[in-house]
């Protein structure tokens, strides 16, 4: 399944590459030039669900959860926020779908089992975030065997594996860490960061069929399936 990415920022749909937000730009779709429009056209040509990032809360300096609220309502959203505790989340129930608990901004590896061993939380996904094949996270003290033995302990159903260092330049590379997450870990897996037609046929033949993407599907390149 292809998930549409929307990053927004100020209310907008923006676009960039390898995670470097301050020189995002707004974003040129075909599906439109707002967040609500671009939402509505996703969904009318076969979108299932959407992936958005609220850029804004992530870095601390704004809040864009009216106009997620509003997205959320035209099709489900899995949301990252930068969520870190369970109050969090719970606020975040109110806007999305799903709420996306990300390395990027994890502080706590014990407030992330408390999170997402929550019997009420079982539509959370964990977004393992990856760049310059490092785990991208908050508390440099937790490392990736931490993030492994979390996904299997917690035996939460979705991960996320981003890439953002690949994120907006049309190429992914499956690297070492991405492998090792996935030779170690036994869940459904989404692969965002970069995603060409050809990597997805690549992540296919082992068995992985969901996919974050955004360049490629708002320029056009890459088409929904309807139906």
């Amino acid at each position: 399944m292809i998930i549409p990415v929307l990053d927004i920022k100020d209310h907008e749909c923006v676009s960039g590459k390898s995670g470097l937000r301050d020189s995002y730009f707004l974003l040129d779709s075909v599906y439109g030039d707002s967040p609500l429009v671009i939402t509505k056209n996703l969904k009318e040509n076969g979108a299932k669900c959407l992936y958005v990032a609220d850029l804004d809360k992530i870095e601390g300096c704004g809040d864009n959860s009216s106009i997620i609220a509003q997205i959320n309502c035209i099709l489900p959203v899995l949301l990252d926020n930068g969520v870190c505790t369970s109050d969090d989340v719970e606020v975040n129930k109110k806007i999305c779908t799903h709420s996306i608990l990300a390395t990027e901004t994890m502080e706590d590896i014990n407030q992330a089992y408390e999170i997402l061993k929550n019997p009420s939380n079982k539509d959370m996904i964990l977004s393992v975030d990856i760049k310059n094949n490092e785990l991208l996270i908050k508390n440099n003290d937790i490392k990736i065997d931490d993030i492994i033995s979390l996904i299997n302990d917690t035996k939460i159903k979705n991960i996320i594996i981003l890439n953002i260092s690949q994120v907006g330049t049309k190429k992914t590379d499956k690297t070492p860490l991405i492998k090792k997450i996935i030779d170690n870990t036994n869940t459904n897996y989404i692969i965002g960061g970069g995603i060409s037609a050809k990597s997805i046929t690549e992540y296919e033949k082992d068995g992985i069929d969901d996919f974050l993407i955004g360049t490629l599907l708002h320029d056009g390149t890459i088409k929904l399936e309807k139906g």
